[in-house]
């Protein structure tokens, strides 16, 4: 037999790879090239002598198996503990799980069970509990908005060391909660109110590579987006925004100069540093939310409009031209450019929902973002004649609504194009 140790060493690794690959779908990580620089030390069990009996090197197989689960486990964990939108769950060792979001929209994170499983409570209930001597504002004609900071203490004291207490690849560093606060983060409209649990997060590989993260749950990044583009630039919705990316980047700093500490050998103790910023972050979400006194909602839509919303509504979209009418695609919605920088939002069914002041650049931010879509002289033509229908029962039908115009007749050959639709200034 030829004498070839790295040949039979390259052999042992690759036995070792697929192993690793297959453990890894076991524990439900990611593959191993998309897991980045992890490492997991492996002492291999060596016998100097020989031996030919099954059962011996079968279980010598099964104990290195079992150590090499262990070791995977715990390297990757911090890498994919992680989950926007969910807190981890100690009770299934998954980074989702039923219980790792809250099940419904005003429920906060509360803390841990003692077999790790993530509870949540309603955030009035939760104000009541900590005596919040303001909780019945939250109800108040308007609402306010309420938040509050929780340290990791009150967050992990139930955990069991079985499930989750002092893990070294998931930690809980503080949160703030923050309700109730309405669910497109317009102060005036009537949607329907959330909470927002803001998370500190820490995880780490093998109690080494720590980062520090925000963790936002009960509204998706997706659906925070969205609402600072539908609204204008001095909107709540755009300062939440703003004041997630500030808080983001404070997060960051704060993890690198962790992670230099560390390299250094240095002690460097987050708590107070995550209190302070938790600290400045309820402030700021409360100068965020913080109610205006505003007389009523009626008063309001007409202090934005300087005229009766509706009524100047239907009076701009019955003036409208070509090139002033657009459709939001998400929100199967109508939009009318009225002249100064008045914005109308209508219904697929012709029914006036809002309106507002845009500047020509926010108009063209919606373009460029493919929020807004212009409509075709048919589809224009069409909703106007729906619109006078609702107003006029007795009219004739105006036909369907504007979801996909009608195509124009083809031009006759030799005519010259149309001109490209551009964002109107007026």
């Amino acid at each position: 037999m030829p004498r070839d140790p790295l040949g039979a060493a390259t052999a042992v690794i690759a036995a070792l790879d697929r192993a690793v690959a297959v453990l890894l779908a076991e524990l439900g990580r990611p593959p191993a090239w998309a897991l980045g620089d992890v490492e997991a030390v492996l002492p291999l069990p060596v016998v100097l002598k020989r031996d030919l009996a099954e059962g011996p090197s079968r279980r010598r197989a099964e104990a290195l198996l079992g150590r090499l689960r262990e070791r995977l486990d715990a390297a990757t964990l911090g890498v994919t503990a992680f989950r926007e939108g969910h807190v981890y769950c100690f009770h299934t060792n998954q980074p989702e799980s039923p219980y790792s979001s809250p099940p419904n929209k005003v429920d906060v994170f509360s803390g841990y069970s003692a077999n790790g499983r993530p509870e949540w409570v309603s955030f009035p209930n939760l104000c009541i509990t900590r005596k919040e001597p303001r909780v019945d504002r939250l109800y108040g004609d308007p609402p306010e908005v309420l938040a509050m900071v929780i340290g990791p203490d009150a967050l992990g004291e139930g955990l069991l060391p079985a499930f989750g207490k002092d893990s070294l690849a998931y930690r809980l560093l503080g949160q703030v909660v923050l309700g109730l606060v309405p669910e497109d983060l317009d102060l005036r409209s009537r949607a329907e109110r959330v909470a927002l649990t803001l998370q500190v997060v820490e995880t780490s590989q093998l109690g080494l590579q720590h980062r520090l993260r925000l963790n936002v749950i009960g509204l998706p990044r997706e659906a925070i987006a969205e609402a600072a583009a539908s609204q204008d630039a001095t909107s709540p919705a755009e300062a939440f925004r703003k004041v997630l990316r500030m808080t983001r980047g404070r997060i960051d700093g704060l993890g690198r100069q962790a992670a230099l500490a560390h390299k250094r050998g240095e002690a460097f103790d987050l708590g107070p540093h995550v209190t302070a910023l938790l600290t400045r972050l309820r402030a700021d979400l409360l100068r965020v939310f913080k109610t205006r006194d505003y007389r009523t909602q009626h008063a309001q839509d007409r202090h934005d409009s300087r005229e009766r919303p509706t009524a100047q509504a239907i009076s701009d979209a019955l003036a409208a031209t070509e090139g002033r009418f657009l459709r939001d695609e998400r929100k199967d919605t109508i939009i009318v450019l009225g002249p100064k920088n008045r914005v109308h939002v209508f219904s697929s069914a012709c029914k006036h929902v809002t309106s507002l002041e845009l500047q020509p650049t926010e108009v063209e931010r919606r373009l460029e973002l493919r929020r807004w879509h212009f409509l075709e002289r048919v589809g224009s033509e069409l909703f106007k004649a729906r619109l006078r229908s609702a107003l006029d029962p007795d009219a004739a039908p105006a036909g369907p609504a504007p979801h996909a115009p009608p195509r124009p007749p083809p031009r006759p050959p030799g005519t010259p194009p149309r001109p490209p639709l551009r964002p109107p200034h007026g």
